[in-house]
C-alpha cells in the first residue's frame, strides 16, 4: 500500500488515528489489567478459603482414620498427577500447588500434604489470612474448633498466573493494531476522494480554463471550498477579460490610423526624390509605423490566444498539411529577410492533431517569423514533421544561453536586441500551446548542432 508523503492530510489523520486509537486501547486494556488483577486475586483468595472449610472436615476423617497417636500423618502422593482432561480426551499432567497442614491449637503440625514442609507454616493459628515472602495462607478451623486447617498458596505460582492471564489481553492489541491501521488508511483515503477530486479540478484550470468546479456530493467543508473557489476564478476571469477586451479593442482601434498614417508615409516617399534631406526621416517613419503595424497584429493574436479554445471544431484530429503549407507560403510572401525555408513535402501531409487551424496557423507562422527574423541569413530555416503531431522548427545563428530559454516565452522578451520582432511570437505559441494541451519546447543549440535554435511543437492528439 502506497504511504503519502509525511505533509499530505492523509498521512496527517492516519498517523494521528491511529495514535489515538492505540493510546485509547493501551488505557483500556491497563484498566481492565487492574481490575482483573484484583478479581483474579479475589478469585484466588476465594479458592483458599473454600478449599481450606471443605477439606478441614476430609482432613480430620483421614487424620482420625491414619493417626498413631505419635508421628505426623503425611497424606501420600497421588498415583499419577493428572489433573485434568483435555477436549480430545487425552490427559494433561499438572502440578500441585496447593499445600496443607493440619494442626493443633498449641501450633503442632498433625498432618500435611505430600508436598508440603515438616516446619509448621508461619501462619498463627488463627482463622483468617496471612501472607508472608512466599505464601498467602488461610486457616479455617474445624467443627469441633479443635482443629485448624491451614491452605497455601505459592506467591510465585499465583503471580504468574495472574500476570499471565492479565497479559493475554494485550496480545489482541499487537494483532489488531496493524489491522487497524490498513483500516483507518483505507476509510481516511476514501473519506478525501472529494478533496483529491477537487484538488485535480483546481490544477486543470488556468488563463485558458476558468469554468466553474462542479459542485457533486461532498461533504460541506469541500462545499464551501469550492464554492470560495468557483467565486475567486470568476473575479479572476473577469479582471483577465477586461484586460483582454483593452487589448483587443486598443491594437483593432490602432490598425486603421495605423494603417492609414502608413500609406501616407509610403505615399510621402514616393513623392520625395532621391537624396532630398526628409526622404530619410520618412523611411525612418515609415519603418517605425511597420513594426507598429505588426504590434498591433500580435496583440491582436495574443488577446485570441488567451481568451481560450483553440481545440478541433470536431473534437478531433484534423488534417493540418495544408495549412502548414498556406503559412509556408506566406510568409515566404511577405518578405521577411532571412534564409530560406526547407521542409518535406510528404512528412507535412502527414500532420494531424487536435488544433483549430486558425490556431495552428498563428503558432506557425510566429514560429517561423521568429526563424527568419532572428536566425543566420545565411542558413535556411529547417521545418521537421516526425510522428504526424510534432514539429519542429530551427535556425542556425548564435547560441542563446540555456537559463534564458524559458524567459523567451515571456512577453516582450527577446533573445537579443537586435531583431526587430515584439517579443511576443513565443508567448503567443505558449498560450495556445497551454490551452490546447500540447507542449512547447525550446532548445539552443539545435540538437547534434554548435549553434543555431530549435522550437519543438508536440501538438495534441484525440
Amino acid at each position: 500500500m502506497k504511504i503519502k508523503q509525511q505533509n499530505s492530510l492523509q498521512f496527517i489523520l492516519t498517523k494521528r488515528l491511529t495514535i489515538i486509537v492505540a493510546l485509547c486501547w493501551i488505557a483500556g486494556s491497563v484498566l481492565a489489567a487492574y481490575s482483573m488483577y484484583h478479581e483474579l486475586e479475589e478469585a484466588a483468595d476465594t479458592g483458599l478459603v473454600e478449599t481450606a472449610r471443605r477439606g478441614s472436615t476430609l482432613m480430620r476423617f483421614y487424620f482420625d482414620a491414619h493417626w498413631d497417636g505419635s508421628s505426623m500423618v503425611v497424606m501420600p502422593t497421588p498415583a499419577d498427577q493428572v489433573a485434568s482432561t483435555d477436549n480430545d480426551g487425552d490427559e494433561e499432567n499438572v502440578a500441585d500447588y496447593l499445600l496443607y497442614q493440619l494442626r493443633a491449637a498449641n501450633g503442632d503440625v498433625l498432618l500435611r500434604s505430600h508436598n508440603a514442609m515438616a516446619a509448621p507454616f508461619a501462619a498463627p493459628v488463627a482463622v483468617g489470612f496471612y501472607q508472608d515472602d512466599d505464601f498467602r495462607i488461610y486457616t479455617a478451623r474445624s467443627g469441633d474448633g479443635q482443629l485448624y486447617m491451614q491452605v497455601a498458596e505459592p506467591l510465585e505460582h499465583r503471580h504468574e498466573a495472574i500476570l499471565e492471564s492479565v497479559a493475554a489481553q494485550f496480545l489482541p492489541i499487537a494483532l489488531l493494531i496493524p489491522t487497524v491501521i490498513i483500516g483507518i488508511i483505507l476509510g481516511v483515503r476514501q473519506g478525501l476522494v472529494p478533496v483529491q477530486r477537487v484538488r485535480d479540478e483546481i490544477e486543470a484550470r488556468g488563463e485558458g480554463n476558468l469554468t466553474p468546479i462542479e459542485q457533486e456530493e461532498a461533504p460541506e467543508e469541500i462545499t464551501t471550498i469550492v464554492s470560495a473557489v468557483n467565486s475567486l476564478m470568476g473575479k479572476l476571469e473577469a479582471a483577465l477579460n477586461v484586460e483582454r477586451s483593452f487589448t483587443a479593442n486598443s491594437a483593432h482601434e490602432l490598425r486603421t490610423p495605423i494603417a492609414a498614417a502608413l500609406a501616407q508615409t509610403q505615399r510621402l516617399v514616393l513623392e520625395l526624390p532621391e537624396g532630398h534631406e526628409s526622404r530619410k526621416r520618412a523611411l525612418q517613419t515609415e519603418a517605425s509605423l511597420k513594426r507598429l503595424s505588426r504590434l498591433a497584429e500580435k496583440l491582436l493574436q495574443l488577446a485570441r490566444a488567451e481568451a481560450g479554445g483553440g481545440f478541433s471544431p470536431t473534437g478531433h484530429d484534423q488534417k493540418l498539411g495544408s495549412t502548414l503549407l498556406l503559412v509556408i507560403d506566406d510568409v515566404m510572401r511577405a518578405g521577411i529577410d532571412g534564409g530560406d525555408i526547407v521542409y518535406d513535402s510528404d512528412a507535412v501531409a502527414t500532420l494531424e492533431a487536435n488544433i483549430d487551424h486558425d490556431a495552428f496557423a498563428i503558432c506557425l507562422r510566429n514560429l517561423i517569423e521568429n526563424a527568419l527574423r532572428h536566425g543566420a541569413k545565411d542558413q535556411p530555416v529547417e521545418i521537421t514533421v516526425t510522428d504526424r503531431h510534432i514539429i519542429r522548427v530551427a535556425n542556425g545563428g548564435p547560441a542563446i544561453a540555456a537559463g534564458n530559454l524559458d524567459d523567451l516565452k515571456t512577453r516582450f522578451k527577446r533573445s537579443h536586441n537586435s531583431g526587430d520582432g515584439a517579443g511576443l511570437g513565443l508567448a503567443i505559441v505558449d498560450a495556445i500551446v497551454r490551452n490546447t494541451r500540447s507542449e512547447l519546447k525550446l532548445y539552443s543549440p539545435r540538437p547534434g548542432k554548435t549553434d543555431g535554435f530549435m522550437a519543438e511543437l508536440i501538438l495534441h492528439q484525440s
